[in-house]
């Protein structure tokens, strides 16, 4: 086992011990936590949601795990943070939980705000091509920009879809360091799945000051999205490129979404911050996505990582 080897975690306190995951990526690794810690130690495991729990499969699955889980360190809190109000009404019937959705933990100064001047494109696609992304429904937008890899075993879904866009610009691979950037480039952000988690590239798109052409969906993606910021389309290829239409031609003051974003997002943090201080006994910094599902440097990893065993 390599000594760089770790678990999908975080430790954001060491004493007493906090630790932030999502929650597959310690409910299904379950058995690799169990070597890495001992089963007697006390620690608080905050778990973000990265699938909508508002499906019964997913809750049912989450709660059963969990169950395991707490049967496996039975002296750990475990709290969840629910991306959609409706995620906390079914979790809090097996767990703590709280409604704190994981783009309330995006660092704002990593993110550019968009200049009020005509774009380079009239929106831009954040996301993964895989099916349940429905980049099909984007394949009317003109001057299209999509960013987004592929898994290798879906290479021959990738080829057919992005055949589709002829005259769009792709980008496989943006460091985040510079997706703002990129983000800042379009009239307006796209959000077109119909299930899935709170969307990063959501938070990302309102904290550059683009506004969300959106599709009804579960996950929670909505809860911090600025109501006056998004329009919602139907499921179907021409809804999607009228809407895209009106932010071309109607722009919204980047400034106004990204306030309105942060006057939502604030106290869905400040209450996770709190209540990690309280658990603490003093101020925890909370890095940007708390560090979950992000590329360390070694030195973090060493300080904050759980080396797997």
């Amino acid at each position: 086992m390599s000594f760089f080897d770790y678990l999908p975690a975080y430790i954001l306190n060491h004493s007493p011990k906090i630790i932030a995951a999502f929650e597959m990526d310690f409910l299904r690794n379950l058995p690799a936590f169990q070597k890495a810690i001992p089963q007697s130690e006390k620690f608080t495991l905050f778990l973000q949601l990265g699938w909508s729990a508002e499906l019964p499969e997913v809750a049912q699955e989450l709660k059963t795990r969990l169950a395991e889980a707490q049967k496996a360190f039975p002296e750990a809190r475990f709290i969840i943070l629910a991306n959609a109000p409706k995620e906390e009404e079914i979790i809090k019937n097996f767990c703590e939980v709280f409604l704190a959705s994981h783009n309330a933990f995006l660092d704002p100064s990593r993110y550019p705000l968009a200049k009020a001047t005509p774009r380079k494109f009239a929106a831009v696609y954040i996301a993964r091509i895989t099916p349940f992304k429905r980049h099909e429904l984007a394949e009317k937008v003109q001057n299209l920009h999509l960013i987004g890899s592929y898994a290798e075993k879906e290479k021959e879904y990738f080829s057919q879809t992005i055949a589709r866009f002829p005259n769009a610009k792709w980008s496989q691979k943006i460091p985040s360091f510079f997706i703002g950037r990129r983000i800042c480039e379009a009239a307006c952000g796209l959000a077109l799945s119909a299930v899935e988690g709170a969307m990063f590239s959501c938070g990302e798109y309102s904290l550059c000051g683009i506004p969300v052409v959106n599709t009804r969906n579960l996950g929670g993606r909505d809860t911090l999205l600025p109501e006056f910021a998004v329009r919602y389309a139907d499921d179907t290829a021409d809804s999607v490129a009228e809407n895209v239409e009106h932010f071309v031609n109607d722009p919204i003051d980047p400034a106004e979404i990204r306030n309105g974003f942060l006057r939502l997002a604030q106290p869905q943090k400040e209450l996770v911050q709190d209540l990690i201080n309280s658990i603490a006994g003093k101020k925890v910094p909370l890095p940007h996505k708390l560090n979950i599902r992000c590329r360390l440097l070694p030195h973090t990893k060493l300080f904050h990582g759980i080396r797997r065993k």
